[in-house]
């Protein structure tokens, strides 16, 4: 069951990816229904790995 969920949330992000690149509205809107539906199938998307919260430096 892992397995389908790690495909189907690759699948997801790659439909997101393909929806922010069409300049067709009616297609994006399909492809962003379509991911939500996977992610509903599957559970929350995780967060990106390489996001890395930014260092934060004080005046003091």
């Amino acid at each position: 069951m892992a397995q389908n969920g790690y495909h189907a949330r690759k699948a997801a992000v790659v439909l997101l990816k393909l929806a922010k690149a069409t300049s067709d509205r009616d297609v994006a809107a399909r492809l962003i229904e379509a991911a939500a539906d996977l992610k509903d199938q599957t559970g929350e998307l995780p967060p990106p790995q390489s996001v890395k919260p930014p260092d934060v430096q004080t005046e003091g």
